[in-house]
């Protein structure tokens, strides 16, 4: 039978399950994107700027309404104690691995759940259980995706160790997305996913590998690059493939991390605005089931790393040239989109560029807020405050994304056989504390009226801000109010990887 008791298998396994148990617990009050003081400290940051014109904005606050963020704050993220908890991970043949590290942690036997769909395995895995003692998980035999795709649980941790690829047929990432797609982590949770290396350079996959990673590496660091240097293979996108051989471990690791996150906090929002009703406030049109783009058009696409990406490859795939695109890429799209997707990611971002960027196709009910945005009526802090400032809170109240608290993830690579293993243990809040403070569409332009709301909501997401700004350019690109660099508000990184096979000494 294949066992999965190796030494620094258990090492991982023990590390990723007693940090996710502690941040959902003991340590809850952190376990959030934005902290509970930062619209208070940002507040204080300013008043001690003596004779500043942002001093004589800040006094305008009523600190009622800071007061109130707060107590939504707390709500919001709440409290837990570990028996409280309830989680699930993919069974394999020896479920008792993973499920006696949760209930050492304290997490009760009668929260756990473990998932086979594999009937040989399913069965080795009941014999390992076959007991009277209440002490075992609940073994269901079945998808897990299907799970989340059919029952209302949540969980507040997921454990996803498929150990294959992030793109392959077992369909690990499409997996995390379906639980993304139809809300199953709850807020704040954790995500702990274990994927495998792709095969070494015999693998037929291997240049499209490096050629996938590297080309959004590229879109995501220049911002305005065009496609034409990708196409002739200029200088710098031959560093950047030669860049990304020479680090493959990190390269990987990273666009594993990348594309987990993406899921959460823009494929999946972005899916799930464009197929509801509130689309419709912002645009007279419907989203389009067909494409038309150009080369031209996806170098018009400004901040927007996800979207420029997918459109890249797509262009590339209908050139009547000799260009082509690349089929993992393909396949990546359809993972990151979940399994029962009612319209493709590519159309939705298209048709969130469209709003954000064009004008004939705005709905009239909204023109005069637009104005109110564009138009001067907010005193800049530091980012200048416009239309999309609008649209992108729009958006995200009602997409429900899943942010990832970047600087409280944690990230191992081992070896537990032949292959190297890459698992990320990822926090994520909805963030609902800043979103639940703005009203909807056609009553945002009386609350941003009062300098103390919006103030306490710009604050906010400042704090927001800093999670993202090293990672996405999709939303709130500029919004921020205090410098990245400032102390106590400072942009937030992902730590780096531990690396087990070379020598790595834990998190």
């Amino acid at each position: 039978m294949v066992t999965y008791k190796q030494e620094i298998k258990n090492k991982v396994r023990h590390q990723v399950i007693k940090n996710a148990v502690e941040l959902l617990t003991t340590k809850r009050s952190d376990s959030c994107c934005v902290r509970r003081s930062y619209v208070r400290d940002i507040y204080d940051y300013f008043m001690d700027c003596s004779e500043s014109h942002e001093q004589d904005e800040v006094k305008k606050i009523d600190i009622g309404y800071i007061k109130e963020w707060e107590r939504m704050h707390a709500i919001s993220i709440g409290r837990k104690s570990s028996d409280e908890l309830s989680v699930c991970y993919l069974s394999g043949p020896e479920p008792e691995n993973d499920f006696l590290e949760f209930v050492s942690m304290g997490v009760k036997p009668q929260n756990i759940w473990a998932f086979e769909s594999e009937r040989n395995i399913y069965l080795q895995a009941l014999s390992s259980i076959s007991s009277t003692d209440f002490m075992q998980p609940k073994l269901i035999r079945g998808s897990i995706e299907h799970f989340f795709e059919t029952s209302p649980k949540t969980f507040d941790i997921v454990y996803i160790d498929a150990c294959g690829s992030l793109v392959s047929d077992q369909h690990a990432l499409r997996c995390i997305s379906t639980l993304f797609e139809f809300q199953r982590l709850n807020s704040p949770g954790i995500l702990i996913s274990n994927f495998s290396f792709f095969d070494d350079q015999n693998d037929s996959n291997y240049l499209e590998y490096i050629d996938m990673i590297a080309k959004y590496n590229i879109f995501h660091s220049n911002k305005n690059v065009k496609t034409y240097n990708i196409l002739s293979l200029s200088d710098d996108v031959n560093l950047e493939k030669e860049k990304t051989v020479r680090n493959l471990d990190e390269a990987y690791g990273d666009f594993i991390t990348a594309m987990v996150c993406n899921s959460a906090s823009i494929a999946i929002p972005s899916n799930r605005f464009c197929a509801s009703s509130y689309i419709k406030h912002l645009s007279v049109s419907e989203v389009s089931q067909k494409l038309n783009m150009s080369f031209d058009d996806v170098d018009s696409i400004k901040n927007n790393t996800l979207y420029k990406y997918f459109a890249f490859n797509y262009c590339a795939e209908k050139s009547e040239n000799s260009f082509s695109g690349n089929s993992l890429v393909n396949k990546l799209l359809k993972e990151i989109c979940g399994k029962e997707k009612k319209l493709d990611y590519l159309m939705c971002a298209n048709k969130i560029h469209l709003i954000r960027s064009c004008d004939n196709d705005i709905h009239n009910d909204i023109k005069d807020i637009l104005d109110f945005f564009d138009g001067g009526n907010m005193y800049q802090f530091l980012d200048k405050p416009n239309r999309i400032l609008f649209y992108d809170s729009v958006i995200n109240q009602f997409a429900y994304p899943m942010h990832y608290v970047c600087d409280k993830s944690k990230r191992i690579m081992y070896k537990a056989k032949k292959k190297k293993m890459f698992t990320d243990m990822l926090l994520f809040d909805e963030c609902r504390y800043i979103y639940d403070w703005m009203p909807p569409i056609h009553q945002i332009t009386s609350a941003f009226s009062n300098q103390s709301w919006q103030y306490t909501y710009r604050f906010a997401l400042d704090g927001l801000i800093k999670q993202r700004i090293n990672y996405n350019n999709e939303f709130f690109f500029q919004g921020s109010v205090v410098s990245k660099n400032e102390s106590g508000f400072e942009a937030k990184y992902m730590p780096q990887r531990c690396d087990y096979i070379n020598g790595g000494t834990g998190l």
